[in-house]
Order: C-alpha cells, then sequence, then structure tokens
C-alpha cells in the first residue's frame, strides 16, 4: 500500500486537477516543521517566510527528482536547509547570530569560544555539519537544533531508534573532533 506521501507525489508529478490540492495537503504537514528549522538557521521572521516559500517552490519545480532514497521529509528539509543557509550567506547585514549556549558542552572548557562571536561559533558548527554524512547530518540537526525525540526522527527518516542514537553520537563526536581542530590551530 502506498503512503499518503508517495500518492501526493506522485499526483503533484503527473500534473492535472489533484496536483495542486496533494501540493497544499504536502505544505500544511510539513510547512510548520521546516519553517522551525528555517527560522532556527536565519533567525528572522520575514526572512523565514521568505525562504520557505522558495524552499516549497524548489520542491515543486524538483519533485519529479525525488528518487525515494530517504523519506519525502528528509529531501525536503535538505532543500530547506540548504535555502536557509544559502539565504543567510547572502545577507551580509547580519551582524550577530543569537547562539544556543549547549553548543559549548560540545567542547567543554574550551577558551577560545570565549573570545569567538556567536556568528563565528555558528559558522563553525556548520562547517562541522557539512563535513557530515547526510544522514548524519540530518540526525544531528533534528536532535540538537529541534530537539526531536529519536522515535520521531525514526519515523521522519525511515531509520531505526537504535540506529539513530549511534548516528547521533558519531556525529556529536566527528563535530567535535572538527571543532577541537579548527580551534586548536
Amino acid at each position: 500500500m502506498k503512503s499518503e506521501e508517495i500518492i501526493w507525489v506522485e499526483q503533484i508529478v503527473s500534473g492535472g486537477a489533484d496536483a495542486e490540492k496533494a501540493f497544499q495537503a504536502l505544505s500544511v504537514k510539513y510547512g510548520p516543521k521546516m519553517y522551525t528549522q528555517i527560522f532556527r538557521i536565519v533567525q528572522n521572521e520575514a526572512i523565514a517566510k521568505d525562504v520557505l516559500q522558495n524552499v516549497f517552490i524548489k520542491i515543486w519545480k524538483n519533485l519529479s527528482s525525488y528518487k525515494r532514497e530517504s523519506s519525502l521529509y528528509t529531501w525536503m528539509y535538505r532543500i530547506a536547509h540548504n535555502e536557509a543557509l544559502t539565504m543567510l550567506a547572502s545577507e551580509s547585514k547580519r551582524k550577530h547570530l543569537s547562539i544556543d549556549n549547549s553548543i559549548i558542552k560540545i567542547i567543554p572548557g574550551h577558551q577560545a569560544l570565549d573570545s569567538l562571536e556567536g556568528e563565528k561559533v555558528y559558522q563553525l558548527l556548520r562547517e562541522a555539519i557539512d563535513t557530515l554524512p547526510e544522514k548524519q547530518a540530518i540526525v544531528f540537526e533534528l536532535k540538537y537544533f529541534e530537539n526531536q525525540k529519536y522515535g520521531e526522527i525514526a519515523q521522519l527518516t525511515g531509520t531505526s531508534e537504535g540506529a539513530l542514537k549511534a548516528s547521533y553520537h558519531i556525529a556529536k563526536q566527528k563535530i567535535t573532533t572538527f571543532l577541537k581542530a579548527k580551534l586548536n590551530h
């Protein structure tokens, strides 16, 4: 039996009368989650709304290239993530990002962090995440930034909770190693 999402994808890709209705359903289901993710990156409501609109345009245009190698949300999450980072990079007027103090917990007691601006810490963390394999990056972002439970992430990604816990642990180790290397050079 096909999932509701796969039916939506097929309706959207084939066009016709049901395409808009299916896309609307997809937008309603995933729009709020993606908005939260985007807002966490850009830290600006108006920009987050613009990015979300761009994300849905890209999803509409590129849905035919969705290969079902990962869950639909994982595929859309990656588009939203990349679009938010692209927008953030183009926002030259952004001088400072609010950074969650829990980032410090990744590399406890590292004095070099105290001397860095929030934007630089965030940039280093983004660089570290970008070195991860896609699945590890997604698991880390969903768990670390969105504080989602492993059960929720398992439903989104179609991966077992045990595998997700292992991926998150490995991702944290890789990020810690990356940040220590960058801060100690």
